[in-house]
């Protein structure tokens, strides 16, 4: 639940929590220095009970407003059409990524590479999948360094 209050009684709610034995956090606390007010934020039961008694029973401290947490239509759709959006962009990686690489699934496009490169396709499958399973940049830096060096080779030993 969140709490609505003024900002000039904050000392005296939050001085009234601590004689009550229960501290607010820092992460519970919200300042709108501008409009004049701090926002409480209150999950555990028992600080709840806390706070709604000290309110009741000290009328100088001004609650501007109890709000529950809850969401209306209207936030709970544009949640949903934002979490929506971030899902289609992430699918839209994804396939712009297989566009890239698909050609790396396809024997014709491998052999292709190959024997433009000058070498077997022997040569070039095992590095396409070393490729893929490197994680780090690291990883596939070398992973290329030894494909040149091994298409080096190919094209020294041919002449």
């Amino acid at each position: 639940m969140v709490f609505k209050v003024k900002l000039e009684d904050k000392a005296a709610l939050l001085n009234r929590m601590e004689k009550a034995g229960d501290e607010i956090s820092s992460n519970q606390i919200k300042d709108n220095k501008v409009e004049g007010y701090f926002e409480l934020v209150v999950d555990d039961p028992k600080q709840l009970e806390i706070v709604k008694s000290i309110l009741n029973k000290s009328p100088k401290i001004n609650t501007i407003k109890e709000m529950k947490k809850s969401l209306t239509k209207s936030e709970l759709k544009e949640m949903i059409r934002q979490e929506l959006n971030e899902k289609k962009k992430i699918e839209d990686k994804k396939k712009k990524l297989d566009e890239v690489t698909g050609g790396l699934d396809d024997p014709n496009f491998i052999a292709g590479v190959a024997t433009l490169l000058g070498v077997g396709t022997a040569v070039l499958v095992p590095f396409i999948k070393a490729l893929r399973s490197a994680k780090t940049p690291e990883e596939k830096a070398q992973i290329k360094n030894d494909l040149k060096k091994a298409i080096g080779s190919k094209m020294s030993g041919d002449m």
